[in-house]
């Protein structure tokens, strides 16, 4: 996945990891769900969890990157090229 992902979305993962470095893995593949504009209910598929588990690793990675409650986590992801 990681390397098809890089082919089309360059150095976005090295680029998010350099903001925060303390994501793991899972939150950098959340993050480029996320960044490929799956909806929740897809995320879910992909990872085989619930919709309100998606929900909650969002919450999360938001605390790590540091993000306000009324900041969107899209948002931000989309603006790192």
């Amino acid at each position: 996945f990681r390397i098809s992902f890089d082919k089309e979305h360059g150095s976005f993962i090295h680029k998010l990891q350099e903001k925060c470095p303390q994501l793991k893995p899972a939150d950098l593949l959340l993050s480029a769900y996320i960044k490929l504009n799956k909806s929740n209910k897809e995320i879910a598929s992909y990872l085989n969890i619930t919709v309100s588990g998606v929900e909650k690793k969002r919450t999360r990675l938001k605390e790590k990157l540091g993000l306000k409650i009324e900041d969107s986590l899209s948002e931000f992801i989309l603006k790192i090229n």
